[in-house]
């Protein structure tokens, strides 16, 4: 052991400095590689919606040396697609390096796709009924005399060709089966179409349930 800690400080200083010439040979080389980027579509027109199915992410190519390109994360990585002058309908704009927010010490060399198909719609809004679903069947020698909803209608808003011409919306079903007096229950809606969103997900259903009289009638006369 005496020889490994004979001059032991000389010895520290050339692990140090082996050590720090590796560091800059390899992590100073300079090299490529590519990774996603999540797509920020921004700027969206006053009055308009995104619509359709878009992409997520973009495929971008970075230059830089190996120590920078190491330390790259996709939170590091974003591309922005400015939709500010794109009017209504389909439309494709273009992705270039400087789309790309990314750390200071990479490059962008390029995006692929270098183009997005992006299609914009006016946004519409309307009221519409909650119709309530019942299922199952009460206890024998009662029915079903009414089914209430609160709030009635609920608004809808989203692109207007999916917006116009709806006019009622269902709920999860209501299953009374067995009961012999009123069932309240607070159930979701029916997932809205496309990007159409609801004001509210949640509505309260009573579904009345009363003694058939006339079945009463029949067995007493019986």
């Amino acid at each position: 052991m005496s020889w490994l800690l004979r001059n032991w400080e000389l010895k520290l200083l050339a692990l140090v400095v082996a050590v720090t010439l590796w560091f800059f040979v390899v992590g100073g080389e300079k090299s490529e590689i590519m990774l996603p980027a999540r797509i920020e579509y921004m700027n969206v027109p006053s009055g308009m919606m995104l619509i359709g199915p878009t992409p997520e992410t973009v495929d971008v190519q970075f230059k830089g040396l190996r120590s920078s390109l190491a330390r790259l994360t996709r939170d590091d990585l974003r591309a922005q697609v400015n939709l500010a002058r794109v009017g209504p309908g389909e439309a494709v704009v273009q992705l270039i390096p400087d789309s790309v927010v990314a750390p200071r010490d990479v490059t962008v060399l390029r995006v692929s796709p270098s183009r997005l198909r992006v299609t914009l719609e006016p946004v519409a809004t309307a009221e519409v009924r909650v119709v309530p679903r019942v299922t199952g069947v009460p206890a024998p020698g009662h029915v079903v005399s009414g089914v209430a909803v609160t709030p009635p209608t609920v608004g809808l808003r989203g692109p207007r060709t999916e917006v116009e011409g709806r006019t009622e919306i269902q709920t999860a079903p209501v299953d009374v089966s067995g009961a012999r007096a009123p069932v309240t229950r607070a159930v979701e809606l029916a997932p809205a179409p496309g990007a159409v969103r609801l004001t509210t997900r949640t509505v309260e259903v009573t579904v009345e349930i009363r003694e058939d009289r006339g079945m009463r009638q029949r067995r007493t006369v019986r």
